[in-house]
C-alpha cells in the first residue's frame, strides 16, 4: 500500500505544480468607475466576468523587448498594490510592475511622486493574484492536499 500511496501523492503533486507561463496580477484602481471591488478590502464577490477578464491580467515582456521601468540589470515581473492619498482622497491601485531582482522588499516606497500624492502602503509580491485579498488560501490548500493524502495512505 505504501508503494501505491507514494505513486498517488507523486501524481497529485505533478498535476498540482505545472509549469507556469506568466505571472497574473490584478490591474485596477479604486477611483475608476465600476471598480469598487479594487478598494480595501479587495472584494472578488462583486466582480463581474467582464471585469475579471479586464482586471486579472498576465504580466510579461517579450524576451527581446527592453524593460522601460528600469535602467539596467535583471528584472522580474511582480504584482503591486499601492494605497495612496491623492488630493485628500484614498486610492488603492493594483497592477503589474517590473522590479530589479535584487530590489529590497520596500523598494516600491521609493518611487518619486508629486507632492500632492502621499504613499501610505506599497507592496510587491510574486505569486498569481497576490495583490488581491484571499489569493493565498487556494495555494495553501494545493500544497496541503498531497500531505494529507500521504498521511491517510500511510495509516
Amino acid at each position: 500500500m505504501t508503494k501505491y500511496g507514494f505513486l498517488i501523492v507523486a501524481a497529485v503533486v505533478a498535476v498540482t505544480f505545472q509549469e507556469a507561463s506568466a505571472l497574473k496580477c490584478w490591474r485596477c484602481s479604486s477611483d475608476a468607475s465600476n471598480a469598487a471591488f479594487c478598494d480595501d478590502p479587495f472584494d472578488q464577490s462583486i466582480i463581474t466576468e467582464q471585469q475579471r477578464r479586464w482586471s486579472y491580467v498576465e504580466c510579461s515582456f517579450p524576451p527581446t523587448q527592453v524593460n522601460p521601468y528600469t535602467s539596467a540589470g535583471q528584472t522580474r515581473a511582480v504584482c503591486k498594490k499601492v494605497k495612496q492619498l491623492i488630493n485628500d482622497k484614498t486610492v488603492v491601485s493594483r497592477s503589474c510592475f517590473w522590479e530589479d531582482v535584487n530590489a529590497p522588499r520596500d523598494s516600491c516606497y521609493s518611487t518619486n511622486t508629486p507632492s500632492y500624492i502621499k504613499t501610505e502602503y506599497c507592496q510587491t509580491c510574486t505569486t498569481d493574484g497576490c495583490n488581491g485579498a484571499g489569493q493565498f488560501a487556494p495555494i495553501a490548500m494545493l500544497v496541503a492536499i498531497p500531505a494529507v493524502i500521504a498521511k491517510v495512505l500511510v495509516l
